[in-house]
Formats: C-alpha cells, structure tokens, sequence
C-alpha cells in the first residue's frame, strides 16, 4: 500500500514538472517576490509617515493648549499688575476689574483676591459669594500651591479640581507685587478658575464628548487617541485626567508641556495601532495577483498546445494497453471468484464439470465426470431432497434454477454451495442445463452470527430501556424520602399551565419549611434529620391524596400541589391536621426529636392558572408565615400581594432617587456637655420623596438594604455634608465635625479608601458612626483593614449605639475608638434609675480609661443633659436642644442662637 502511494505522488510530481510549467513557475516567483518586497517597503513607509504625522498633530495640540493657558495667565497677570498699581483699589473698582477680565476670558469662571490666604473678594459676585472668607491655607493643596507661587513670585496652576457646584478645574494662583502708600497691601494674592471643558474646546481636543483628534491631509486621514497627565512629581506619576491611561501603555509619542507650577505630559496614539496596515494595501496585492495572471498565463497556454498533441500520442498507445490488460483481468476474476462451472444433460443425466467444480464437492478429477450417484453422495443427506425437487420444479415451470445446499467433505467439515442455472439447447440438439456454482459458507456463517448478535442487541435493549425508566424516576424523585423533587415540580407546573380546557377547575398549592429542622441537625447528626425528613414525607403522604403531587424542593422544604382545589375551609384544616402530626415527638434512637412546619398556601380558580406564579404567592405566604410566629399556616391575600408591589415600587422609587439626586443629610447639632457649646452634628439621610415629602430612613432604608445600595448612600451622604460644611463656612458658621453613618456593606468595600482618598478632608473634621453589631467582625480582613485605613486618612471613629451589641474590652483596645455613642435606651430611664445611672456611668468611665469620649444620644429633656453631664459624659444629642435639621435650617438654627464653638 505503501510503495503504491508513494508511485502515485512520483506520478503527480511528474506531471507537474512537466517543460510548459516550469517556465511558468518561475516566471511567478519572480513576480510574486517583487511584489511582496514592494508591499512591505510600502507598509513600512506608511507607519513612518503615521508616526511623523501623530509627532505634528501632538506638537500643534500642545502649543494650543500651551497658548490658551498662557493667553489667561497673562489676563490675570494684567488684573494682578492692575491691583498692585493701585493697591488701594476699592469694592467696586475690584469687581468691574475682575467683571472685564471674565468677559474678555470666558475660560475664566471665578476669579478672587485675597489677603494672607483668605479670600476677601470673589467674582461673579451672584455664583461665587460663598467662597467669600475661605481660608486658603486650610487645605493641603491650595497651601502648598500659594507656598510656591509667594517663593518663585511666579503663577502656579494645578490641577483639574472638583468645585462644589458639580463643575470642574484648573485652579490659578498669582502673588500681588507692590506695596500702598501705607505700606502694606489691600490684597496680596489672586486666584482664577479655568473650566477644564471651556479649555479642551479651546484647544481642540474634544470632538462631541471624545478625546479624539483627526489628521488628514488628502492622501492619509488618521484618527488620534489622546490623553495628558500630571506628572510634575516624578516619584507619583498620576492617572490621566483628559483621555485614558491605556494610551501611555501603547508606545504612544509623547510631548512634555511646561506650565507655571508643574509639568504635563501628552501622548497620542493613532486610533487603530501602529501595526495598521495602509490603505493601498488591497490594491497592491491585487495589482501583484494580476502581474502574475499576464506572466503566466501565456507561458502555460503555450506549453498547454504542446503538451495536447502528446497526450493524443499517448492515449493510443494506452488504448492498445488496455484491451489487453482488460483480457488479463477478466483470466484473473474467474480464478480469483473461485466459481465452478457446470452443465447436465437432461435426457441422459450425464454431468459436465470444471476442475473447480470438483474442489468445491471433495472429489478428485480422474480423467472422467462425475456421475449423479457419486454428485449425490457428496451432498447433505437432509439436503438432498430439496436439492432435486428444486431443480425438476424450475424445469417443469420454465424458470432460472437456483438452490443452496450443504455438501460434506472428505474431512467431515460442510461446505455451503450455492448454484445458478437456466436451460439451453446444446449444439448438438440435446436439451441441457448449464450452471454456475460458488462457495458462500462464509455468508452463511455471518448471517448466523448476526442473527446471534440481533438477539443479543434485542436482549440489551431492553436492559437499556428498563435502565431509562429507572434513570427518569431517580432524577425527577428525591432518594432519600421517595417523593418528587423540584425537576419533576417544575414539569407537573408547566403541565398545569398549558393544560388549558382539561385543567381542573381549582389548584392549591402548599409550601411547607420544617421549623427548628436545623437543630436537630446541628445536635443529633445529619442521619437525625434525614429520619425526620422521611418522617414529614410519610405524613404528608398519608395526608395527600395518591393524584396530587408532593415534592421535596430543598434541604427542609416541600411543596404540595392540589388539583381540584377544595374552599379555604378544608384547605385550612388539612394544614392544621399536618401541623399537629408534624408536632408530636419522634423517637430517634432514645431521643425524642420535635419540629413544626409553617405552611404558605396559594389558591388559583378559573380559566386560566399561572402554576409558577401561584408557586411564587405560596412562598410569600410562607415567609408571612414565619413572620408571624411559625408553626402556622397562611393564606395569599391580596394585602399581601400589594405589600409586595408595594415593596417593588419603593425600590424602583429609591434607584429613582438615587439617579434624581433626591436623597440629602439632615443635621442633628450636638453640644459639648460642660459648656454646651457646638461640638458637632450628626448627618442623617432624608429622602425628598416628590409625592410624600421628606421621608425618615425607617421609611425606605430596609429596602435599600435589599436592593444593595446602601453604601451609595452613605458615600452621597458624607459628599454632600462635606459640601455643606463649605457653605457653612463661607457664612461665618465653622462646625468642629460632622458624623456619617457608615454602613457594613461599605466597610466591604474594596474601593472605599481609594473613594475617600479622592475628597478633601483635614485630619478630625468627620467622624464615621459603625453600628456596634457589625464593626467587630474581626473574621472579615477587608473590614478591619478598612477601619485601619480610615483612621490614618484622619477620619475618627465611633462606635454607635454602645450598650446593645457584643462589644469586648479587648475589641475596644484593637480598634481604638474616638467616641463611643451610649444607645438612647440606656439613656431615656438615666434620671430616676440608679442601675441605669450606674451603668452609663461605667461606660463612661471604661471610656475615660481608654481615652475615648462618650457621646449621650437621646439626651430629651435638659433634666437629662444636667443628670449626663454630673455623670461625666462629653457630648449630648439630642431633641431637648434640637432635633434634625435641614442644611439651610441648620445655618439659620446657629445663627439664631448665637452658638460658640466648642475648642
């Protein structure tokens, strides 16, 4: 097989080595070569001409936007000369000064002036009179930016900033120069905001919200990616503030822009890669195709004509080959087919046979033919009567001859032979029938085999089918207890819902919980419950009628499914009499063993029935169930329905909400207990719902919990009370420190120090409140290390509602609190109870100790205040000073009062 193959591809190899191929052949090397040398120089010169085009279009972007920073530099160096000219330039002469410089440079959307860092004066009066009387020097970045800008007496711009009013920017800062005739300055700095937006435009690097700038100069147009970064501090290269940072990871070509206070650095790749392929890249592969077709073609036509008149020679000769390999091949079958060849005188019974012919029968040729005495001993004894009768039947009724017997050898061994023939008249006038016969006991014996076989498959298949319906039972019932488990559930419901006309008229379906199934699990072992789980199944069976459907749906629970529904009056006690069998005492092993069940029941009537939904209102009546005490039953109602809507529309309302900015803090004041001064406040979230007004989180914060948004919450509650404390600020009122409610889906957060890295919070200015029941989850390594990060970013921690959770000594010295809040219940009775009066004074005094202030909340009546403060507390809260109130409010409560500030 080997040598045959191997002549065949010698063949192929020849004939295409043939003389009108090889010219041709090569012809096409040649080309091709050529052309595939081109398209790559070509490629390669168009990625270098990519390269120097992004170079210019990142050179022009950067001196645009180099341009447009110097062109409002130098505006506000004009207003800066113009203050120090006159350093004693009054209110209004400043603001139409600073109202010129902003209508000449609309990049320009607040600019101020001020005097040792506080700012005095800021334009447009309207948008930016709260940032009147901020102190500068407050905050870590616009100190150190006024820092540089005095030493170097030079602009310094930093940058983009986040303002309070939503809108972003970069923030300029410029030292006056010059001095009164007094002696000293009106103001001796000015400080400008350019919108980052107004900026981009101006430079031309956005095109409809993209970071995207487009090159083409007629022959080549490519799309660029930009994206600039900070990266004035070497050691702490910051992130991309225009663009994406995956550009600086793309080989991009970068350019350095140097800027009064700082360096940025702009990189540009083309959209696409520099791996791009050129635009021309088809044409030339099509242009190197057809090069090839016009070479070679000609050559192959040419050779073709010459080669035809030498196949035609060919094919003659081949023909002559053919007729007589044709006569060999015809010699070789017959010796190869092993067919004996025969012929019978009917009037004389004399036999004609080939030497084949006596093979096949066991006989050796003597010289002569065989007789029809001898033809007959050789033949089966139970065969050979057929055999005759066969043979006379065909010729009475004119027919071909054909029959199959067994012949015995010399060996004792049988041999099948199988005969054809058909009457003929001899040449010499005689009547005879000639014959062919063949040896087809390897058929017989392959049919007996697959008889064998199909016997054997027939046998298999009904294993196999007795092995299906057991694989069907076990995987639509549970092993353990023998009823239906939730795939055979899921099919009977599908059944009833399509059932339509032939639906019975009524389905009830009962969901049933085991109650108290875990203890006995926890305490006896699994093969406790496993016995009290066959237990509840044989109740439930001797209780449900044989056409109804019982299912075991998960570790406890089961669910039964009536058709033909009965009144809620029988349905009712069937549930009772199965709650009362499920209640009495199981002996398991010398243990009496207890459990109830809760049962929900839903009721479909009528036409049409949602088996899956009645599955659905069943659960819900059995989760009111367990609400109301367990060991019961309970109905779907439509009270129960609409709670459920109800609940649904409330979440839709609060993700609402959230996107519609409608939830905001109030701000609950609290007063340091010796003088009672403003020690702080506490932020509570309020929802101003638009139809019901301002909602308390009793109202909506469950269902936050549900819908896994608290955390969102909180980070919108402490924004907006940082935001809060500037405007309070700007108006005179300056707030020690303001407590957030810290939620535990927050403290999981993997992201929540990256969050709060990013606002700008000085050292005791919030305080986190954590629930005491969540905080000291010490097996949760992201809340711990988050408590622990939280602390180095200058935030303090207290400990809310102390008295009511688990908290240890020991947990207290590991997280090493601020404060710690004394829970409102052991507040309220601090008056007239001597127990609660001694306990709260132990807290206090656990908290002293530890060096930890103790916040009072729920603090009523001043009774309380003056009872707290003797006990030795250090902040109260509570309605006898004020209760919780809106920002404005807030502002107008302390203005009113006239509070102090607690130092």
């Amino acid at each position: 097989m080997i040598i045959a193959v191997l002549r065949h591809h010698v063949r192929t190899i020849a004939k295409l080595a043939k003389p009108s191929l090889v010219p041709a052949v090569i012809a096409a090397v040649v080309v091709a070569t050529g052309g595939h040398i081109y398209e790559r120089q070509n490629r390669e010169n168009f990625r270098s001409e990519l390269k120097i085009k992004v170079d210019n279009e990142l050179s022009l972007i950067a001196s645009r936007v180099e341009a447009e920073i110097d062109a409002n530099i130098a505006a506000l160096n004009g207003f800066a000369n113009a203050v120090a000219i006159r350093p004693d330039t009054g209110a209004e002469e400043l603001s139409e000064l600073a109202t010129k410089l902003l209508l000449q440079n609309p990049l320009m959307i607040r600019v101020s002036a001020a005097q040792g860092g506080v700012v005095g004066a800021a334009f447009p009066p309207g948008s930016q009179q709260w940032f009147i009387g901020t102190d500068l020097n407050k905050f870590a970045t616009t100190r150190s930016a006024m820092e540089r800008a005095a030493s170097m007496g030079k602009p310094v711009i930093f940058g983009p900033v986040r303002l309070p009013s939503g809108r972003s920017g970069f923030e300029l800062f410029l030292p006056i120069v010059g001095k009164a005739a007094s002696g000293t300055l009106s103001w001796s700095l000015v400080e400008a905001v350019l919108d980052d937006k107004a900026l981009y435009r101006a430079a031309h690097l956005r095109e409809e919200g993209q970071e995207l700038s487009q090159i083409s100069d007629g022959r080549m147009q490519v799309n660029v990616r930009l994206a600039i970064r900070d990266v004035s501090v070497t050691d702490n290269i910051q992130d991309a503030f225009l663009g994406e940072d995956e550009v600086f990871r793309n080989a991009p070509v970068i350019r350095e822009l140097r800027l009064p206070g700082g360096v940025w650095e702009l990189a540009a790749v083309p959209v696409g890669g520099w791996a791009q392929e050129p635009e021309n890249g088809d044409d030339i592969r099509l242009a190197i195709f057809a090069a090839v077709v016009i070479v070679v073609m000609p050559i192959l036509l040419t050779g073709g004509l010459v080669n035809e008149r030498q196949r035609n020679i060919a094919k003659l000769k081949a023909r002559e080959s053919e007729v007589l390999s044709l006569s060999h091949r015809l010699n070789l079958a017959l010796e190869a087919s092993k067919i004996g060849i025969w012929e019978i005188d009917l009037k004389t019974q004399e036999r004609s046979w080939d030497e084949r012919m006596f093979h096949l029968h066991g006989l050796s040729r003597n010289g002569r033919d065989p007789t029809y005495d001898e033809w007959r001993a050789t033949v089966h004894p139970d065969d050979i009567g057929a055999a005759s009768s066969v043979l006379l039947r065909s010729l009475d009724q004119g027919l071909e001859y054909r029959s199959q017997y067994r012949v015995v050898r010399p060996d004792g061994g049988i041999r099948h032979i199988r005969n054809v023939g058909s009457e003929h008249e001899g040449a010499d006038g005689r009547a005879k029938i000639i014959g062919i016969s063949w040896d087809v006991t390897d058929d017989v014996l392959m049919t007996e085999q697959l008889r064998a076989a199909k016997a054997m498959a027939d046998l298999k298949n009904v294993e196999l089918a007795d092995a299906k319906d057991r694989i069907e039972h076990n995987a639509l019932h549970d092993p353990l207890t023998g009823l239906g488990n939730r795939r055979m559930l899921d099919k009977a419901l599908e059944r009833l819902s399509a059932a339509g006309a032939e639906r019975p008229p009524g389905v009830a379906i009962l969901h049933i919980d085991l109650d108290r199934f875990k203890q006995i699990n926890d305490t006896l072992g699994h093969a406790a419950g496993d016995a009290m789980l066959v237990h509840a199944s044989e109740i439930l069976r001797s209780n449900i009628s044989a056409d109804d459907i019982i299912a075991r749906i998960g570790g406890d629970e089961f669910v039964v499914v009536l058709s033909g529904a009965p009144d809620d009056t029988a349905l009712a006690a069937l549930c009772d009499r199965i709650i009362a069998q499920m209640r009495q005492p199981v002996d398991y092993n010398g243990f009496p063993c207890r459990f109830g069940v809760s049962i929900g029941i839903a009721v479909a009537r009528g036409a049409t029935i949602d088996a899956r939904k009645l599955l659905v209102n069943a659960d819900i009546a059995l989760y009111r169930a367990k609400e109301n005490g367990r060991n019961r039953h309970q109905f779907f109602t439509e009270t129960l329905q609409a709670e459920v809507v109800t609940t649904k529309r409330v979440a839709d309302e609060i993700l609402e909400g959230i996107e519609r900015d409608e939830f905001v803090p109030w701000y609950q004041p609290q007063f340091d207990a010796s003088t009672l001064a403003l020690a702080g406040v506490e932020a509570l979230i309020r929802w101003r719902h638009p139809r019901e007004g301002t909602l308390t989180p009793d109202r909506f914060l469950r269902i936050a919990e549900e819908l896994n948004v608290t955390a969102v919450l909180d980070r919108l509650v402490l924004e907006k009370s940082l935001a809060d404390r500037m405007r309070w600020a700007a108006a005179g009122l300056v707030v020690p420190k303001i407590s957030v409610n810290v939620s535990a889906k927050r403290l999981q957060d993997h992201e929540l120090l990256a969050s709060l890295q990013g606002l700008s919070i000085a050292p005791g200015q919030i305080s986190f409140e954590l629930v005491e029941s969540i905080f000291l989850d010490e097996s949760d390594d992201v809340v711990t290390a988050n408590i622990e990060g939280i602390k180095r970013l200058g935030i303090d921690i207290e400990i809310d509602d102390f008295g009511t959770g688990h908290t240890s000594i020991v947990s207290l010295l590991k997280i090493k609190p601020k404060r710690l809040k004394i829970d409102r219940q052991l507040v309220a009775p601090v008056i007239g109870a001597r127990r609660e009066q001694a306990l709260v004074r132990s807290i206090i005094d656990i908290g002293r100790s530890l060096g930890i202030e103790t916040v009072a909340e729920g603090v009523e009546t001043m009774a309380h205040a003056e009872m707290l403060g003797i006990l030795g507390c250090d902040l109260l809260q509570g309605y006898a000073f004020s209760r919780p109130l809106s920002s404005g409010d807030f502002l107008a409560f302390a203005t009113a009062k006239g509070l102090r500030m607690a130092s």
